[in-house]
């Protein structure tokens, strides 16, 4: 999967998420929840810090590889901590100010140590965790705090204290966005890397100059165009924690308070950084604002397959008549495929040391903070059962205060995984929480290991948030030298993974799953059994065949097949699935048609392809056959991009 850019995950990374059957299960699970506003969909999260600077190893080698395998494992909600560098005037990823180039150290001491070979396997230079004292420390004093100021500022020493530091320490001061200085003068251990600048130790921290968020967006950059095909597209969201870096005079002390001159100027800000790659695939909050103001000219102007599903938000009319939503989020069909919009970006915490920092021009193109995470509290058993916090209620057939799922998310227990763990079992506490309708973050790192040097935790991680089908499904349809067209219907299952899915005989008689489709919740299962083909007929109005688009949604379907056939031997249930038509493509319906092939001459693996290349073809056809009108008018206005028509609805190569 990987580009001719920053993108650059391990095989072993791609192989656990890309290839069959990973790769058909999750496309598949996310096809069946395209008409579902995102805010209510489960996906994978983890903190970046703890997935990759546990060891506070901050080198833009080992960064590269660790947020690619991330995202070829299949996260796709991330927490990044950014830190303001007014040293450098720039957004870190490192915790602490770094010099303004590798050649000055403003001032300070700097002892030079043997080269570090940047690989994933041997960057971590073996340094000390810290080389200088704490200002306190040298001097016998404690951190004072003054009442008026937070718990978290720090308090420059008395004007006694700082007229005994160096001449040294003093100049640098100028240029540092610390307010303090320091009678022990801290030593910056350079360590020569044979690809790129050099590794620099600054108290606890080891960082390059290349850890900015440009390099973040780079990778992401990358990933996009990598990942710019109907079969991979996904949405992404990044959360950002806004620090200031440490003082390069006292790194291991709290940040210091930065003024108004001190902090980001018009262009520096972070929706100036966010914008420099990302720009025309990020969803924002005017974006947001116009959508919901007028429905019928937004999510309701699309084919009625692909209109959001009842039951998720409220809609109304305004005095023009317009309908409008005051709760409601895009469906991805609708974000991702129709306005090529892949990613959204949210303010998380701000702390105290940049509250002078104003967010109000960001708020256009990033949400503030608490739009897109609700933090919920859950316990677990032993077992890892969700013994308190979960949001499944079987009692409930619509969405209440108590059972409203939208954005979601809960830190997953403390977890005990091998560096080799076994990627088809499930994780039951991950797995159970997904189930609940949360989104389970993880904050830890996993196997004491980051993502760059072992991915396969993470991989195992991501897997268990899977809720559709059983490990090890869908099977081919010719799985066993069968090459009939019969093993292409899918059921849920009683055992052995409760709940979940997995492909079977379209000629088999099993009971029939039917949803009331005003209400996300409201299942009932058909008294009789019957064939595939035959099981529309067997669901009573107002109730429809049908399959789960979310997990929530599927473990209140498993619910009502629990409760319909407690003693039955017959332990699956049809659901509305199939891959009729085109084998390993799953769609709803008889008559669901394959989105991703064009003809039957076209492999059944073969991609629909990015826009870049489909003008080239569109192109080159025009030139060859002089029907330079006609193909004209077969191009799309918007964005100066090529779309194609796939049975009622725009499928593309999405762009990044």
């Amino acid at each position: 999967m990987a580009g001719n850019g920053l993108y650059d995950p391990d095989q072993i990374a791609v192989d656990t998420h890309w290839i069959q059957p990973w790769s058909e299960a999750f496309r598949a699970q996310r096809d069946v929840g395209l008409r579902v506003p995102i805010n209510f969909h489960t996906m994978p999260a983890v903190s970046l810090t703890r997935a990759c600077f546990s060891d506070n190893q901050y080198e833009h080698n080992a960064f590269v590889k660790c947020f690619s395998n991330l995202l070829a494992v299949g996260f796709r909600q991330f927490t990044v901590d950014t830190y303001w560098d007014a040293l450098r005037s720039v957004w870190s990823l490192c915790p602490v100010e770094l010099p303004q180039s590798n050649t000055d150290a403003e001032g300070l001491p700097v002892e030079t140590e043997a080269t570090v070979v940047a690989s994933t396997d041997t960057v971590m230079a073996e340094i000390p965790q810290s080389t200088l004292e704490s200002l306190e420390e040298a001097l016998g004093l404690k951190k004072r705090q003054d009442s008026a100021t937070s718990a978290t500022e720090f308090v420059e020493p008395s004007s006694t204290i700082s007229s005994s530091s160096s001449g040294s320490s003093s100049a640098a001061s100028s240029n540092s966005s610390s307010s303090s200085t320091s009678a022990a003068t801290p030593t910056i251990i350079n360590y020569p890397t044979t690809n790129g600048p050099p590794l620099l130790q600054i108290g606890r921290y080891n960082c390059t100059s290349l850890m900015t968020l440009d390099r973040l967006t780079g990778i992401l950059e990358d990933f996009l165009k990598t990942t710019s095909t109907t079969t991979s597209a996904a949405i992404t969201l990044f959360t950002f924690d806004v620090h200031a870096a440490a003082s390069i005079l006292d790194p291991d002390a709290p940040a210091p308070k930065l003024n108004q001159n001190q902090l980001p100027a018009s262009g520096q800000l972070l929706s100036d950084v966010l914008q420099g790659n990302l720009s025309s695939t990020t969803y924002t909050p005017s974006d947001l604002r116009e959508e919901r103001a007028d429905l019928n000219d937004s999510w309701y102007e699309v084919e009625w397959t692909n209109r959001p599903l009842n039951g998720y938000f409220e809609d109304s009319k305004d005095a023009s008549g317009h309908l409008f939503t005051e709760n409601g989020w895009p469906n991805e069909a609708y974000m991702e495929f129709r306005e090529l919009h892949r990613l959204i970006s949210s303010y998380g915490t701000v702390d105290p040391q940049m509250s002078l920092y104003n967010i109000g021009p960001d708020l256009d193109y990033i949400f503030p903070p608490g739009t897109i995470i609700n933090n919920l509290a859950t316990s677990f058993d032993s077992s890892g059962r969700v013994t308190s916090g979960c949001l499944f209620d079987r009692t409930e057939s619509s969405i209440t205060s108590e059972t409203n799922s939208s954005w979601a998310r809960s830190p997953a227990p403390t977890l005990e995984i091998s560096a080799n763990p076994n990627l088809p079992a499930p994780i039951p506490s991950i797995s159970n929480l997904t189930a609940c309708g949360i989104t389970p973050f993880l904050d830890q790192t996993l196997a004491n290991t980051t993502a760059d040097k072992n991915p396969l935790p993470y991989a195992a991680y991501v897997q268990s948030t899977l809720w559709s089908f059983a490990p090890g499904q869908p099977l081919n349809s010719s799985e066993g030298g069968d090459d009939s067209n019969d093993n292409r219907c899918v059921v849920m299952t009683k055992s052995p993974y409760p709940g979940r899915w997995r492909v079977a005989d379209c000629g088999e008689d099993h009971r029939v799953a039917c949803r009331d489709l005003s209400q996300p919740y409201s299942w009932r299962i058909s008294d009789d059994s019957t064939y595939y083909a035959n099981a529309a007929g067997y669901c009573s109005d107002p109730f429809t065949f049908s399959v789960p688009h979310t997990a929530l949604e599927n473990s209140h379907l498993f619910a009502a097949f629990q409760r319909a056939t407690p003693d039955d031997d017959d332990d699956v249930l049809y659901i509305n699935l199939n891959s009729l038509s085109v084998p390993d493509c799953w769609v709803v319906g008889l008559n669901g048609t394959c989105p991703y092939l064009r003809s039957r001459e076209t492999s059944r693996t073969t991609l629909v392809v990015v826009p870049t290349v489909a003008a080239v073809i569109i192109f080159l056809m025009a030139a060859l056959t002089f029907f330079v009108k006609c193909a004209a008018n077969r191009r799309e206005n918007k964005r100066g991009r090529k779309r194609r028509l796939v049975g009622g609805w725009e499928y593309e190569g999405v762009p990044s």
